[in-house]
C-alpha cells in the first residue's frame, strides 16, 4: 500500500498545498488542544464500558478474551487509565510478575503462569496486589518480561533493583539495533496527523488481522488468515481454550484505543535506545554498582545472574545482537545465561513447553 504522502506527492503543486494544509491543521489542532481544560481530555472507553455491560455473564464467558480468564481478576485505576490485573497462586510462594509485550496481551502467559502456580509460585500479570510485593515486609519479587515487557523490566530494575530478586527476559526489546521495516512507517511517528480509519488499516496490516471484520461479540473468532507476528496455536487453560490469534483479533476489534496505544508504543516506548538503563541494571547484576545508602542490605539481584530466552527464527529481536550487547554491558557472560528455543517472536506461545523447562531449571523449581 503506497503511503498517503506518496499519493499526494504525485499531484505536484496540489500535493504541496495539501501537505501544508494537513501540517497546519495538525499544528492548529495541537495548539487548541493544549489550551483545553484538563477535564476535557478525551477518554477512550474500553470494552469494560463499551461491550461488557451489554453481555450476560454466560455471553461474556464465550469471548475470545473473557474478563475472568485467569483467577484473581480485578481492575486497578491508575492516572493513565484502568488496568486489568490477575493474581493467583500460593500466598507464601515465590512472587513472579509477568509483563507482556505490545501486541499479544495477558493470555499469552497462560501456560507459563499455570506451570509456575503448580510449582508453588504466586504470579501476577501487570500490577497491584493485596499482598506486600514492595513494602518493608516484602521479600521482593522476580520478573518475567516478554518483548516490550523485557525492556520495561530492565528499566524498572535499573531504578528499583532492591525490589527484584531475579529477572528472566523472553525476546526482550529495549536495546534493539533496528526494528522491522513495517515499524518504521512515517505515520507511526506522527499518528496525530492521521485519520483513525487509515491508522487502523496500517496497524491491522502490520498485525495480520482482518481489518474489514465486523465486530460481533459472540462470533466464532477462529481466524486462520493471520500475519507472521500472530502465533498460530491454541492453548488450554483449565476449561478455557485460548485461541491467541482470536484474542489479538478481538483486541483489535473491541479496544478502541488499541491502535493508538500500539503506535505510540512503537514511537515512544522502551523498544530501542535504552542502553543507559540496561547498563545501570547490568552494573547491579555484575556487582559493579555502588550500594544504595538507603538500602544498605542491597538486593538479591546484586552480583547475580539472569536468564535470556530467544527464538531461533525471531524476525523482531535478533538474538545474536542481544547476546553480544549484554555480554559487553556485563563485562562477560558469567552473569547471564542464554537459551534458544524453536520459533519466531511468538515462541512463548508456540514453544511454551521449552520456555517453561528453561524457567524451571534456572529457578530450580
Amino acid at each position: 500500500m503506497s503511503s498517503l504522502i506518496d499519493s499526494l506527492a504525485g499531484l505536484g503543486v496540489l500535493a504541496s498545498a495539501t501537505v501544508a494544509a494537513i501540517i497546519s491543521f495538525a499544528l492548529l489542532r495541537r495548539s487548541v488542544a493544549s489550551k483545553e481544560p484538563a477535564t476535557l481530555r478525551r477518554v477512550i472507553p474500553s470494552p469494560r464500558q463499551s461491550l461488557l455491560p451489554n453481555l450476560t455473564p454466560a455471553q461474556a464467558s464465550t469471548l475470545a478474551y473473557p474478563p475472568d480468564l485467569f483467577p484473581g481478576a480485578r481492575d486497578v485505576e491508575t492516572h493513565y487509565g484502568t488496568m486489568r490485573v490477575y493474581e493467583w497462586g500460593s500466598a507464601d510462594g515465590m512472587k513472579v510478575l509477568l509483563i507482556h509485550g505490545d501486541t499479544t496481551p495477558a493470555p499469552m502467559f497462560a501456560p507459563i503462569a499455570e506451570s509456575l502456580t503448580k510449582k508453588g509460585c504466586r504470579v501476577m500479570i501487570i500490577a497491584s496486589s493485596p499482598l506486600s510485593w514492595t513494602g518493608t515486609s516484602s521479600s521482593g519479587f522476580s520478573i518475567i518480561g516478554f518483548s516490550l515487557g523485557g525492556g520495561i523490566s530492565m528499566s524498572f530494575a535499573a531504578h528499583y533493583p532492591y525490589l527484584i530478586n531475579s529477572i528472566i527476559l523472553l525476546a526482550p526489546a529495549g536495546i534493539l539495533r533496528y526494528v522491522p521495516d513495517e515499524y518504521e512507517n512515517f505515520f507511526f511517528r506522527r499518528s496525530s496527523w492521521v485519520p483513525s480509519r487509515y491508522l487502523r488499516k496500517l496497524v491491522g496490516k502490520l498485525l495480520g488481522v482482518d481489518v474489514a471484520n465486523r465486530p460481533n461479540a459472540l462470533r466464532d473468532a477462529d481466524n486462520e488468515d493471520t500475519g507472521p507476528e500472530v502465533p498460530q496455536k491454541k492453548q488450554q487453560f483449565g476449561k478455557q481454550t485460548l485461541d491467541i490469534p482470536a484474542v489479538v483479533q478481538w483486541q483489535f476489534d473491541y479496544h478502541q484505543g488499541f491502535c493508538h496505544s500500539f503506535v505510540d508504543t512503537i514511537a515512544y516506548g522502551p523498544i530501542m535506545h535504552q542502553q543507559s538503563d540496561w547498563q545501570k541494571a547490568c552494573n547491579v547484576i555484575n556487582g559493579n554498582a555502588p550500594i544504595d545508602p538507603l538500602n544498605k542490605s542491597g538486593s538479591k539481584l546484586r552480583n547475580s545472574k539472569f536468564l535470556v530466552i530467544l527464538g531461533d527464527s525471531d524476525g523482531v529481536v535478533a538474538g545474536e545482537h542481544v547476546s553480544e550487547d549484554l555480554k559487553t554491558m556485563l563485562g562477560g557472560s558469567q552473569h547471564v545465561e542464554f537459551r534458544t528455543v524453536p520459533g519466531d517472536h511468538e515462541f512463548p506461545v508456540t514453544s511454551s513447553d521449552d520456555v517453561i523447562k528453561h524457567i524451571s531449571d534456572f529457578w530450580n523449581i
